[in-house]
């Protein structure tokens, strides 16, 4: 099944099981798996050999773990080179990684398929700890911007749920070249913090005047104003 999260997605793939540590308080993959008591998504990290062995169509664009982050601190390093392994041997497919722990980037970047966006959450350039226990945003984009050295054309940043955000914020994005940028409010009323509708129309309006392809995803209002 496509997924809703990005247009470009034509299918998302779960080859890892296990509990998120991140305890974001807006996430909606938590809030399912506790909802239906889905027990892939409980525990520690495991593989899944039936999903290491899936295939892919030419041309797919696969999300790769939507319902954990693969890159987290709690996940083993024979994991992900397993998921890089499959996707590196699947080169008729594309393959999104999203992280909010781009750091663990760093560890593979010398065996990183060339079939793999990098992409990195990044709900704001403000630190939110009522939020998400997730790496402060500065750590995120500082490396990211490591990546961005060594990766071209294949960066990704994910502005959703978009939190109130000041005014570097657009540069930190620019700054990394990305291949694409996503904006969205949160869509489960869990009022956070957001910034006004025009306030993040002007980000957008910047980053395509910057030439970056922005994908926008749930506008709105902000709740808070």
């Amino acid at each position: 099944m496509a997924s809703k999260m990005f247009p470009f997605i034509t299918c998302t793939w779960n080859p890892l099981g296990g509990e998120c540590k991140h305890g974001c308080r807006y996430c909606w993959a938590r809030a399912l798996a506790e909802k239906y008591d889905m027990k892939k998504y409980q525990g520690e990290p495991r593989l899944y050999q039936r999903e290491l062995e899936r295939e892919f169509k030419p041309g797919d664009f696969v999300f790769v773990c939507d319902m954990l982050d693969l890159f987290g601190e709690w996940v083993g390093r024979i994991e992900i080179l397993a998921i890089l392994d499959v996707i590196r041997n699947t080169p008729e497919a594309n393959f999104l990684l999203l992280t909010k722990n781009p750091r663990r980037y760093l560890e593979f970047l010398d065996i990183m398929p060339e079939n793999a966006v990098l992409g990195c959450t990044v709900e704001s350039d403000v630190y939110a700890p009522d939020v998400s226990a997730a790496p402060h945003p500065c750590d995120r984009f500082n490396a990211m911007a490591m990546v961005a050295d060594i990766v071209e054309n294949r960066l990704f940043f994910s502005v959703e749920p978009v939190l109130w955000f000041s005014e570097g914020f657009i540069d930190l994005l620019t700054r990394r070249k990305p291949w694409a940028v996503a904006i969205g409010y949160d869509n489960y009323g869990n009022h956070l913090l957001e910034p006004s509708l025009a306030r993040t129309m002007q980000l957008i309006e910047r980053l395509e005047k910057a030439g970056i392809t922005v994908y926008r995803k749930t506008l709105r209002e902000a709740w808070n104003v």
